[in-house]
């Protein structure tokens, strides 16, 4: 039998060489994986007929696992256990935006692994495949509307000079929506408000992550039928998306004419582009991921 085991919110053995406050900050993000990624996961693991258990302990003999997991350098001992039980063990793992850690040992332990914030030694890699870091769970499209309010929006911490640059070059160009925090996850709108924002808006500039490019605004922006426009660092989205139709800029003052001066007709041609692009890419990933284990 398949069973789903979600692991990232069980943080029970501290890492002797972080600090108090580094395991609790462990614990609280592998809480927020469970909160806010389950809805990502489990569709692209739709095709897949599991049993999902809240332990390692509803494991018998000869079970496939997929577990999905964090922090895993802490959990070595866990999954040589499960290896002794599983015949076969699946990970997708969640939350390494550093890659500070050296994986290969623990990736070893599995059948295949599937992994978020994609590193450039995983592109080629035989045995790791790189996943989206996804939509936060609660977002959706609202009722589709046919004439979309704001021109722009951006959600989010302001916290590198690009994305400052970014408000500074669409700050005059309107209608528009900005919801700015201090922090991440702190003074945030709620995910039903936010859907709302992102349906009624056509254009979303999605600004590199604190470390990773990858940022959860990408993935909405593409649930909600946004148009997304991202940054350029690395080529990183053609590498991990082959011909994707994300509109991509070096500068910010790149898109200030496309935001200000594209006509409807081009922006509906674009929208549509891109919501058939995500749909397909959605149903290739769950195809992918279903062979892989049922192989």
């Amino acid at each position: 039998m398949i069973k789903l085991f979600w692991n990232t919110h069980n943080q029970n053995k501290p890492n002797p060489n972080k600090s108090s406050e580094g395991n609790t900050r462990d614990q609280l993000w592998g809480v927020y994986h469970k909160d806010y990624s389950n809805k990502w996961i489990y569709e692209i693991l739709n095709k897949v007929e599991f049993e999902v258990i809240q332990s390692e302990k509803n494991l018998d003999s000869e079970d496939i696992l997929i577990i999905v997991d964090s922090n895993i350098e802490k959990k070595e001992e866990l999954y040589t256990k499960l290896e002794l039980i599983c015949s076969k063990m699946f990970l997708i793992h969640l939350g390494d935006e550093t890659g500070e850690y050296d994986s290969s040992l623990i990736y070893s332990k599995f059948n295949y692994v599937w992994r978020a914030f994609c590193l450039s030694r995983y592109f080629n890699d035989k045995k790791v495949s790189c996943i989206p870091i996804g939509y936060k769970s609660g977002t959706f499209l609202k009722k589709e509307i046919v004439k979309r309010k704001y021109k722009w929006a951006f959600i989010g911490t302001p916290h590198k000079s690009s994305r400052h640059d970014l408000l500074f070059q669409l700050s005059g160009i309107e209608p528009s929506y900005s919801h700015k925090t201090e922090k991440f996850n702190k003074q945030i709108i709620d995910v039903v408000k936010m859907s709302e924002i992102l349906t009624s808006t056509k254009f979303i500039p999605c600004p590199n992550g604190f470390v990773h490019p990858e940022t959860y605004r990408l993935y909405e922006a593409l649930e909600c039928g946004c148009i997304p426009i991202v940054e350029n660092a690395h080529k990183y989205y053609d590498r991990l998306f082959f011909n994707n139709p994300f509109i991509k800029v070096d500068r910010w003052v790149e898109v200030k004419p496309v935001v200000e001066k594209w006509e409807d007709d081009q922006i509906k041609q674009k929208r549509e582009e891109c919501k058939t692009w995500w749909n397909q890419y959605k149903k290739k990933l769950q195809e992918f991921i279903t062979n892989k284990i049922n192989l």
